[in-house]
C-alpha cells in the first residue's frame, strides 16, 4: 500500500484524510492518507526518519516555511511565495511544490469569478502570499491588510506585477467594499469585520468552521462567495495529481464535486 499524509498542529481537525481518501477510493488505488502531528521545527527530524514511508506529504501551519529549509529541489512558485503545501518523494531527493496557489484560480474559474482591477486580502501570511500570487497579473491593484507588520516585507517581491498595497489590520473593515475578497486570516481574526454592502465575492479560506462569522455575515447580506472547503478540494487534487506515478484519466471536474460532498458529508452539512 502506498502511503501519503498531511503535517501540522494542530491537525486532528484536518478534513484532508477525508477528501484523498475519497479520491483514491474513486480512482481505484491501494493508498492510504493519515494526519500525523509534526511540531513547527520538528519536520527535518520527521522527513529524515520517514523518506521511504510516504510518497507525499500534504503540509499545512506551521510547515509551510520550514518545508523550503528541508527540501532538495524547490519548485519555482515555491521560491517566488516563500512556502509550500506538498512534499514529493523521489527515489533520491524531497521535491517542495505548492497548489494553494493553483487551488485559488481553478477555484475561482469554477466559480466563473472574474478578477477585478481591485482586490483585498485579509491577512499577510503564506496563505496572504499564495492568494497574491493567484490573482496577480489580472488585478491591477491588490490591497492586503496585515496583522504582522514584521511579515508584511514578503507579500511584495520583483515577481508580482500588480501593485500590492500593504495597510494596517485595523483598516481592513474599509477593504470589505472591493469586488473580491479573499480571507486567510485564521480562525476568530475576522469575525469583528461587518459586510454593509456584499456587491462583491468573499473567498473565505478557512472550512472551520463553515460557514465563519464573516461568511455568514456575508451570506445575509446577500453576496457571491467562495468557502474553504472549495479551497482545500483544489489544492487537494493538486496534491494528488503530484503524487500519482501517471496522468490522471478520470473526469477531475466530478472527482472535486465528489471530494467536496464527501468534506461536507464529515462536517455534518
Amino acid at each position: 500500500m502506498i502511503k501519503a499524509a498531511v503535517l501540522g498542529s494542530p491537525i486532528g481537525h484536518s478534513l484532508s484524510p477525508t477528501l484523498h481518501n475519497c479520491a483514491y477510493e474513486v480512482l481505484g488505488w491501494d493508498w492510504e492518507y493519515t494526519a500525523v502531528e509534526v511540531k513547527g521545527g520538528e519536520l527535518a527530524k520527521f522527513i529524515a526518519a520517514n523518506r521511504k514511508t510516504f510518497r507525499g506529504l500534504s503540509l499545512t501551519m506551521p510547515l509551510k516555511e520550514e518545508a523550503l529549509l528541508v527540501a532538495d529541489s524547490l519548485d519555482p512558485l515555491v521560491k517566488r511565495i516563500n512556502a509550500a503545501n506538498t512534499l514529493i518523494f523521489e527515489e533520491n531527493q524531497v521535491s517542495a511544490y505548492s497548489t494553494d496557489v493553483s487551488g485559488f484560480v481553478q477555484a475561482l474559474a469554477k466559480a466563473e469569478v472574474s478578477i477585478p482591477n481591485e482586490i483585498t486580502i485579509l491577512g499577510g501570511g503564506a496563505t496572504a502570499r499564495s492568494a497574491i500570487a493567484a490573482v496577480d497579473g489580472r488585478g491591477r491593484t491588490i490591497t492586503v491588510y496585515s496583522r504582522s507588520a514584521s511579515r508584511s516585507a514578503q507579500l511584495i517581491n520583483s515577481s508580482i506585477s500588480a501593485t500590492v498595497v500593504v495597510k494596517d489590520w485595523s483598516e481592513a473593515q474599509s477593504g470589505l467594499t472591493a469586488n473580491l475578497v479573499i480571507a486567510t486570516t485564521p480562525t476568530g481574526a475576522t469575525d469583528h469585520l461587518i459586510p454593509t454592502a456584499a456587491n462583491g465575492t468573499l473567498f473565505e479560506s478557512l472550512y472551520s468552521p463553515l460557514p465563519t462569522k464573516l461568511l455568514a455575515k456575508w451570506q445575509e447580506a446577500g453576496g457571491r462567495y467562495l468557502d474553504g472547503l472549495d479551497l482545500l478540494v483544489e489544492q487537494g487534487m493538486g496534491q494528488i495529481e503530484l503524487m500519482a506515478h501517471q496522468p490522471l484519466t478520470v473526469d477531475l471536474r466530478s472527482l472535486t464535486v465528489t471530494m467536496r460532498a464527501a468534506g461536507l458529508q464529515k462536517l455534518g452539512i
